[in-house]
């Protein structure tokens, strides 16, 4: 079979009028021409091919061999590249093993112009990096469209770079937010826990445990208690609904209606006595919170609490479940029982009802407010809950320990039960103490 060298010197590049269809002019890049670069070591070869490509509105450059080629891609950056296959030095297929050799997202889409037709000389241009062939002498219509479909498969190359070079702008902002969210969240957790009271206190002659585990970073969970006066001692578990920082942020303006450090602007006080302030019921405070925090124009949050105020002397207890699981209370001998006939959940409906419920603690008994996370833990072999049932096997378990372990031995058990799933919710309880007579 005659060589390309044969061929070039007996014919054009381009094959003679009549044996070609009739070409329209390729459009050009937005901003100027598409550049070309035309490599052929025949003089005469690059003149007829270059005069017709710049014709149809190509800004074409002439490279005489392959290492000027190389040299020229380099430096310019061509996108496009119409090669012989035969030349001195490098040839067509060792010019596109070095141009993939030495590329890196930016591709150059080149095509072979040859006198092969074998299949395995289509497979050694192939495999050394060339997108397309030309068979010569080379149909003027045929190149036409076959620079056309190179232009696309370089335009949406680079499409595809810019997209993922938008992504990767993207995902730093996002690395950014991200950074910053978690900062802020560290920044919400830490004043979640400084508003939250000690682990365990005595308070008005009670012994008073806390507890208080988040499931992310924050919980709408919140415990506090406060001293009312004449031997006695408030005390509230409230959880919001849903999670995170809006959650948080409600638990803890709720907690603050409860300062101990500010008994007027307490809302457990009826503050309109001006000499003595009164204790109000504490279904009278649950409607209270009611009225103020009902969701709708302002938030779509509501909560559930169980707010509790306790008197030394007389071990009397009077509660507010408002959708909140029932009080436990841990007799002297270990046996628990449970406090509280239900309630509706505080601001979900206007002008709700709630009614207390009134027990008496011996001395030494406990009584523990805790939220729904504690309850409704998970088993991680079954998925049974941990329901009361199982809550007061464990409060019997610890009922030994001093009033300060008990709560931190609570939480070691559930987690136990619950295995390497954790928590599916905040966990949060109060613990108190009726003191010995």
């Amino acid at each position: 079979m005659p060589s390309d060298a044969v061929r070039r010197k007996g014919r054009s590049a381009i094959s003679a009028p009549g044996e070609h269809q009739e070409t329209t002019r390729p459009d050009a890049r937005d901003g100027g021409a598409e550049r070309l670069l035309l490599v052929d070591d025949s003089r005469t070869q690059r003149l007829l091919l270059a005069s017709r490509l710049r014709g149809w509105g190509y800004d074409v450059t002439e490279a005489a061999d392959g290492a000027q080629a190389l040299a020229m891609i380099e430096r310019e950056g061509f996108r496009l590249v119409l090669s012989d296959w035969v030349m001195p030095g490098l040839s067509g297929p060792e010019l596109c093993r070095e141009v993939r050799r030495r590329e890196t997202d930016h591709r150059a889409y080149v095509i072979l112009l040859t006198s092969r037709r074998e299949k395995a000389d289509v497979a050694e241009g192939l495999g050394a990096g060339a997108d397309d062939f030309l068979s010569k002498p080379v149909d003027e219509g045929e190149l036409a469209a076959r620079l056309t479909a190179g232009k696309r498969v370089i335009e949406l190359q680079e499409r595809l770079i810019g997209q993922r070079e938008e992504m990767a702008q993207a995902y730093r902002e996002l690395r950014t937010l991200h950074d910053r969210l978690d900062r802020d969240l560290a920044a919400a957790a830490e004043l979640q826990r400084a508003v939250l009271p000690p682990p365990f206190a005595c308070v008005a002659g009670f012994g008073v445990g806390t507890l208080f585990r988040a499931k992310g970073h924050v919980g709408g969970d919140h415990v506090g208690y406060f001293a009312a006066g004449d031997g006695l001692l408030g005390a509230f578990s409230i959880d919001v609904s849903g999670h995170g920082i809006a959650s948080a942020l409600l638990a803890i303006q709720l907690a603050q209606h409860f300062d101990p450090g500010n008994p007027r602007g307490n809302i457990a006080f009826d503050a309109r006595h001006p000499r003595a302030l009164r204790l109000r019921p504490p279904a009278e405070v649950v409607a209270e919170l009611n009225a103020r925090y009902l969701s709708g124009a302002r938030h779509d949050f509501y909560f559930t609490m169980t707010y509790a105020v306790l008197a030394r002397e007389t071990g009397c207890v009077r509660l507010c479940q408002a959708g909140h699981p029932p009080a436990a209370v841990i007799g002297c001998d270990g046996a628990v029982r449970f406090a509280g006939d239900g309630g509706p959940p505080v601001g979900l409906l206007p002008d709700m009802h709630y009614h207390e419920t009134a027990l008496t603690l011996l001395p030494g008994e406990r009584l523990v407010l805790h939220s729904d996370g504690i309850v409704e833990a998970r088993d991680a072999a079954s998925g049974a809950l941990l329901d009361t049932e199982g809550l007061a096997r464990m409060l019997t378990a610890s009922a030994a320990l001093p009033t300060e372990e008990i709560l931190p031995e609570l939480v070691s058990r559930v987690e136990r039960f619950c295995g390497a799933s954790g928590f599916e919710d905040d966990v949060s309880a109060v613990l108190i103490e009726q003191p010995a007579a």
